[in-house]
C-alpha cells in the first residue's frame, strides 16, 4: 500500500511517513498541491493525507479535484487539518468522501484514522442507481 502524504511542515510530514512505516505502508511526500499533482503522475498512491493548510492552492480545493478526477482516492484519503472545523468545510470534505484528523493528533490517532479509511469501500451509492 501506497500513501502520498501532502503536508508542508517537513517534520509533521516525517512524523507521519514514521507512523505508516510502522503500519508496513510505503510512502511519498508532497508539500504542496502542485508536488501532489506530479505525484500523482509520476507514482502509484493508494491513498492520501492531506493537510488543509497548505501554500498556494488549498488542500480542500486539490481534495475536491481529486474526488473529481479519481473518487477511489479521495474515499481513501484522512484530511489532517489544525483548522477550524467549520460545519461547511467538514461538509465539503464529506462530499469527497475523506476522513477528518484534527492536530495535534497522537501516533494511534493517525494510524487508525488511515487504517479506517482505507478499509473503506471505494465505490459510492450512486454506483448501484
Amino acid at each position: 500500500m501506497d500513501v502520498l502524504i501532502v503536508e508542508d511542515e517537513r517534520e509533521v510530514a516525517e512524523l507521519i511517513r514514521e507512523s505508516l512505516e510502522r503500519l508496513g505502508y510505503e510512502s511519498h511526500i508532497a508539500s504542496d498541491a502542485t508536488e501532489a499533482d506530479r505525484a500523482l503522475r509520476e507514482t502509484h498512491a493508494d491513498a492520501v493525507t492531506l493537510d488543509l493548510g497548505m501554500p498556494g492552492r488549498s488542500g480542500v480545493d486539490w481534495l475536491e479535484e481529486i474526488a473529481t478526477e479519481r473518487p477511489d482516492l479521495a474515499r481513501r484519503t484522512v484530511v489532517i487539518t489544525g483548522m477550524d472545523l467549520e460545519p461547511e468545510l467538514v461538509e465539503r470534505v464529506a462530499q469527497c468522501g475523506a476522513g477528518i484528523l484534527a492536530k495535534p493528533f497522537s501516533q494511534t490517532a493517525l494510524e487508525d484514522a488511515v487504517r479506517t479509511q482505507i478499509a473503506r469501500p471505494v465505490h459510492h451509492r450512486d454506483d448501484f442507481d
